[in-house]
């Protein structure tokens, strides 16, 4: 189901908690290339507050939100976005995904399989890689090749940092970073690297975890993520080959970067749902390889074990 060609998609948002309120909901406000038309939320009251703030139209029926868009956003935990994202698959929307897409990879495989089969495009959101000057850097460490090895360290304090904006969410402190912060890490490797095709993991102090992963490339490279890093710690992403040591700037505004990051992945979507293929390297069935690294990773903690995808 492709979008016309003439008129802006409708858009619609699912969720209102923080990042819904900081980046989804205004950065959708401010696309030329949708009209921002609809909300969904379980908190009405919420759902009402951010649709005023927007001039859209608030539903607690996610049936007639469904009939009032093209597009479906999330912003929502990784245990409800299937059930959601499913749902709106089966009524024929393209959908932005946030990342993990899940945290069961069958389930992550099953919404990529209902998008394909309906015909619909996706994007999952994996922030930095929309990033104009991060996605350079990924596409010219891809043309490059000749990788050996990679690293990625996210050192974040999210969970111990009361001025940090994501402060106290349960989900996080329960998911911890494997869930939360390594996707990103997982995806930015995947797309230099290759697939995953082999994961080691282990828990360090706190909610540190690291992650050794083997490329189908022939690579090997390690995560390391926290969300209660014991200071504020620069992390880095490097990777080390034939062409020497090649290493990402890091961000030097993460809220100002992740605010075009969205603008630029609502663009992909819409230009995917018109037929473009530009983007197509982050849809749903590649989020759901994500998906199945990060089960992976959290089967090999609880096991000892390094595990075959």
């Amino acid at each position: 189901m492709a979008l016309m060609t003439k008129d802006k998609p409708r858009f619609g948002l699912v969720g209102t908690g923080v990042w819904a309120r900081m980046l989804h909901a205004p950065m959708a406000a401010k696309s030329d290339e949708i009209a921002f038309t609809s909300i969904y939320g379980r908190n009405k009251l919420a759902a009402g507050e951010l649709a005023g703030a927007h001039q859209l139209e608030a539903f607690a029926d996610f049936e007639k939100f469904l009939d009032s868009v093209d597009i479906v956003a999330f912003s929502l935990t990784p245990d409800a976005q299937p059930h959601f994202a499913l749902a709106a698959a089966d009524a024929g929307k393209h959908l932005l995904l946030e990342k993990p897409v899940a945290t069961d990879p069958a389930v992550a495989d099953e919404i990529a399989d209902r998008l394909e089969r309906n015909n619909l495009a996706s994007i999952v959101f994996f922030t930095s890689i929309f990033v104009p000057r991060v996605r350079q850097w990924v596409d010219d460490a891809t043309a490059t090749g000749g990788w050996i090895s990679g690293r990625v360290e996210s050192f974040v304090r999210a969970l111990n940092d009361p001025t940090n904006p994501f402060y106290g969410t349960d989900w996080r402190r329960s998911a911890g970073a494997l869930w939360d912060v390594a996707p990103h890490s997982v995806a930015m490797l995947c797309l230099t690297l290759g697939k995953v095709r082999h994961v080691s993991a282990t828990r360090g102090q706190g909610l540190l975890v690291v992650l050794t992963l083997t490329h189908e490339s022939g690579a090997i490279s390690q995560v390391s993520a926290t969300l209660d890093a014991p200071a504020a710690l620069p992390g880095s992403t490097v990777l080390f080959g034939s062409a020497g040591a090649n290493t990402l700037p890091p961000s030097q505004d993460f809220f100002g970067e992740a605010n075009d990051a969205y603008l630029n992945a609502i663009s992909a979507l819409v230009g995917a749902a018109k037929g473009s293929s530009a983007e197509n390297r982050l849809d749903a069935r590649f989020g759901s390889h994500v998906t199945a690294v990060l089960a992976a990773a959290e089967r090999s903690i609880d096991t000892g074990q390094r595990i075959s995808l």
